[in-house]
Parts: structure tokens; sequence; C-alpha cells
């Protein structure tokens, strides 16, 4: 009896082969097109707008081994880097490497992880694992957007995933968290809008104040001696520029977190300003009533007009840049610096070169001019001032006392070579600084004016050029090239009467960025308000915030935190 053998092959019928035979030459038409061709069909095939994943060219990939083979990331990196330069803002980068420009493969894995983070952000999801990654890479998207990178993180709710992370990171009482509440404060200083503050819930307002007020008034644990403008060596290592030293490297630079009391400090103002300010039902209604009445002071047309100047927010000027559709508004802004140019001194302060490279540019903490016009904003007074809470502590978390108005018109003076500045260890004094008359040269012009400050410890004096709107000084030297900037200022007048009359004297410390002014009263009578040391920094230009302190010596002096801004005059 026959024994019938197993085929080796099953049976397919004639049919099944055909259809098998079709579906394999439509792939290996698919695959035999040209290469460049197939990339600009994958290219074409990405997510439009906010780029949350790779889903279409992954499902691209996964047709046949061949595409896949074609066009991975390892094999055609320059698709993803494409993708990448379209999708997101890379000036900032560009003008910071100068000719060392990133690899078509880095552009790829970035574009990877960024697509993961805005996928993480847009489900709400906060990992412990890549929670600092995320933080990261959210932070430097903001600073170097020129509107994309906003776009993307708007997009899938980046304010709302923060205020969770606020919440939930900074209420930590480890000082090993203090990398994460940096980059938190500073983010949401960066992404929170004055509607999506108006929405808080009150609990959550409130929940959101008390974590990061701790951060806002602890202290240097030197005090601040009144002959000194700048601080010392030894309180710089607490002082308020200084925070959590844990870093990363980015291009080709080592990048620290921000500044944690300073964004704290920014985020307590712009929380602050959501409930304007209580005008006081005593007050005369115009200052025509008050003159008429012989009563000096605020009157309710002045605490309106005070209200209304708030903390410039960047979502809100990003809402607003979307929003511009005249010829007018378009070509003003085309006229302003680009969006992440304003972040470049905020960036300049937390990076540090890991090598010298031809075509690098110079990191500029301040940029002289920055400081040059009228500033309005207000100051908060802490409770207790001299013995400051723990940052991360809860014992005397008490709120400020009060907010009150503050204006002061600024301008700066610069010292370039040869001539030397004031030693680092002194004050220009605010009794002792002269304007020179200018000499008339032979051909009848005008020359240069001349500023010299005397050293309120020797007496020495020193010389300084006024610098101009036009970012030079008044020789023509570049301000870049300034060795040192000394501010002098006072009260606008329209403002003396309400608000008490004032001048102001400082230094700017180039190295950093810090800021340091002096206040003294104009008028012997008010010589009782004393004298009051501002010091802080500069947030994407437009924005001043730091701590105050009043130097006394016959009893306890006061305290606080203040912001002000940069009006349009």
């Amino acid at each position: 009896m026959a024994v019938l053998s197993r085929p080796s092959q099953p049976y397919l019928s004639q049919p099944h082969l055909d259809s098998c035979r079709s579906q394999y030459n439509m792939s290996s038409h698919l695959e035999r097109i040209p290469l460049d061709v197939l990339v600009q069909i994958a290219f074409f095939s990405a997510e439009p707008t906010p780029l949350t994943s790779l889903d279409s060219i992954f499902q691209l990939l996964l047709t046949s081994r061949t595409l896949y083979r074609l066009l991975s990331i390892r094999t055609c990196p320059q698709l993803y880097a494409d993708i990448f330069r379209i999708t997101f803002d890379l000036s900032a980068y560009l003008r910071k490497s100068g000719q060392y420009a990133r690899t078509t493969s880095y552009l790829a894995k970035e574009l990877q992880r960024r697509a993961s983070l805005l996928r993480r952000i847009r489900l709400r999801q906060v990992i412990d694992e890549h929670l600092l990654s995320d933080l990261w890479g959210t932070y430097l998207m903001l600073l170097e957007s020129d509107s994309l990178n906003e776009m993307h993180l708007h997009s899938v709710g980046v304010s709302d995933w923060i205020l969770g992370i606020l919440e939930a990171c900074c209420l930590a009482t480890e000082p090993s968290d203090q990398q994460i509440a940096a980059l938190a404060i500073a983010v949401a200083s960066l992404v929170l809008s004055r509607s999506s503050i108006s929405a808080l819930r009150p609990e959550v307002y409130n929940r959101i104040l008390d974590s990061i007020r701790p951060f806002t008034t602890h202290m240097p644990q030197e005090p601040v001696h009144g002959n000194y403008m700048l601080p010392t060596q030894a309180a710089l290592s607490h002082h308020i520029g200084q925070g959590p030293r844990e870093g990363i490297v980015h291009n080709r630079l080592a990048v620290f977190p921000p500044n944690l009391s300073s964004s704290s400090i920014f985020l307590t103002f712009a929380l602050k300003e959501a409930i304007p300010l209580q005008v006081p039902p005593h007050l005369p209604a115009t200052r025509a009533e008050a003159m008429a009445v012989g009563n000096d002071g605020p009157t309710k047309e002045d605490f309106l007009a005070v209200t209304a100047t708030r903390t410039p927010l960047l979502a809100d000027s990003f809402r607003q840049s979307q929003c511009r559709e005249s010829v007018s508004d378009l070509s003003r802004e085309q006229r302003r610096p680009s969006r992440s140019t304003v972040h470049d001194e905020d960036f300049h302060r937390v990076a540090r070169r890991l090598d010298l490279f031809p075509c690098a540019l110079e990191l500029v903490a301040y940029l002289p001019g920055l400081l040059a016009g009228t500033w309005e904003g207000s100051y908060m007074v802490a409770p207790s001032f001299r013995a400051a809470a723990h940052p991360f502590g809860t014992e005397g978390n008490d709120d400020f006392l009060c907010r009150q108005p503050i204006q002061f018109q600024l301008e700066e003076y610069l010292s370039f070579a040869p001539w030397l500045p004031l030693p680092i260890d002194s004050h220009p004094s605010t009794e002792r600084h002269r304007l020179q008359n200018p000499s008339i040269g032979k051909d009848g012009e005008q020359a240069s004016h001349a500023v010299q400050f005397v050293d309120g410890n020797t007496g020495k004096f020193y010389h300084y050029e006024p610098l101009r709107l036009s970012g030079v000084s008044k020789s023509g030297r570049n301000a870049r090239h300034a060795l040192d900037v000394v501010i002098i200022g006072e009260t606008p007048r329209r403002f003396q009467v309400a608000w008490g009359a004032y001048k102001y004297i400082g230094r700017v410390r180039l190295s950093d960025g810090l800021i340091s002014l002096t206040r003294r009263p104009l008028a012997a009578a008010e010589d009782g308000s004393g004298i009051w040391v501002f010091e802080g920094y500069l947030h994407s230009r437009s924005t001043f915030v730091g701590r105050w302190n009043s130097l006394s010596t016959d009893e306890p002096g006061i305290g606080g935190i203040f912001s002000v801004s940069k009006t349009a005059d």
C-alpha cells in the first residue's frame, strides 16, 4: 500500500498565489522609487503641530523591512533633522554656537526626545525618572523660542502641567529637590498667563504662594553693610543669585539651574497682581481736590494709575504676537529683538563655557543700556526681615505685610580702558559725583561729556561716560566693551508728590548681571524713610526683581521683595 508523503510546502490555490504576487509587486514598487522621493513622502507624512509623536512615520517603516532599513533614524537621520528644523526654533542655538551647528544625528535624536516630552505634557504625566529631564527640556525650549517652541508647548497644555508639578514638588522639604523647584518655578514664570492665574482655584492659588514664599525671603547669613555697594565675597555664597549647583551640558556649555529666589519673586508678584491694590476710601479723588485742602500724598487717581502697572508675562506677549494682524503691528514687531534674544542674558547668567572655540560669542550677563529709562512697579514688606525662615522650612512662613508702588528713572554711565573703574569693594558717592562742563573744540564742535564719580571710601575720582539711547557712549565706544556700569536716577517728577522724591545710585556687576541700587530721600524732610538698598536681576530685559532692605544702625531694619518693569517712555 502506497504511503502518502506530506508535501514540503502547503498547497496554495491559484487565486491565493495571484493575490500574494500582487501584494508583493505593490510593495516592491514602493521600495524601488528613488530614495529622495521616498524621503519626501515620509517628510510630508509627519504630524502637524503639535508634534507629540512620530507614529505616522513609524507606520510607514513597519510596512516592509526594506523601508525600515532605508528610513530608520540610524540610516536616514537627515529626514528627522529636516522635520526638526521646520518644527522647532534653531536661531537661538545657532546664535550662541557660531559655526558649530548641531549635526543631523543630534537633531534627529532631539526630535524623538521632544516628541516624547510633548506627549507626556499633553497626557499630564509626571514621571519621577523623566521629571528632571522634562523640566530641563521645557526650560531650554522656552529660552530658545522664537514662537515655534512656545506654540508646541502651549498647544499641549504646558501651564496646567507645570501647575501640577508646582503643587506636588515645591512642597518638598529636602534640599536635594531644590533643582526641581528652581526649574519648575522658572518654567511657571515663563508659561503662566494672566488668564491662567485668574482661573486658579483659591486653594490652589494660596498653596502655590505658600510653597514658594520661603524661597523669596531667605536672606544671606552675613548682614548687608552700608559701606558696600556690592555683597562681600563671603556673602556671595548665600546670595540671591546662587542656586543649586547640579546642572547639565548643553551646546558645549555647563548650564546650571536658574536663580531660585529671583524666579520665586517674579512668580510671587505675578500671582499677587491678580488681586489689584485696594484704594483707601478716605483719599481725595484727584490731585486738584488734594491741593484744595492742602493734602500731600497719593490720591485715588494715583492708586488707579499704579494698579494698571503689572509685571509683564511671556505667555501674554506670545498670545498678543499671535493675534497681531495689522501692517503696523507686524512692522513694529519686526523692529523689536527676537523673542529668544531677550532671554540671552538670562541664559548667560547660568551658563559656563566648557571650551573656547572660534566664532563663539562671549557670554554676556548684562547688556549696557538695558536699565536706562523709566521703571514702575511695587515692593512688598516681609513680616520678619531679620529672622528669615529656612528656605526649606515652614516656620515663620507668614505672608507679606503690604504692597506699595515704586518708580524711578535711571541713566547709565560706563567706564572704558585705559581709565580704571571704581574698585569692586567701594560704592560711588551720591553726594559728590559731578558732570564736568564739555570743552569746545577748534571747529566749534562740542566735545564728549566726561563724568567723574568719587570713591566714597578714598575720595579718589574715576572717569565715566554717559550712555546714549543709541547704545554707544558719548565718545562713540561700543557699550559691550565697558569695564563697569554705574547707574544714577531719581523718582520721576509726576510721581514725587504722590509717592515721595528719591535719588538712586548703584552699579551692575558685569560678571553675573547683579544690579545694586541705593535709594536716599531727595528732601531733608523725608530723611525719616532712611536709606534703602535694592539688589536683583533683570528678567527678559523688561523686569527688574529682587530683594530690598533698609540700612539702619539704631533700630532693626525692614526689608522685602520688589518687582519693577520698564515702561514705554
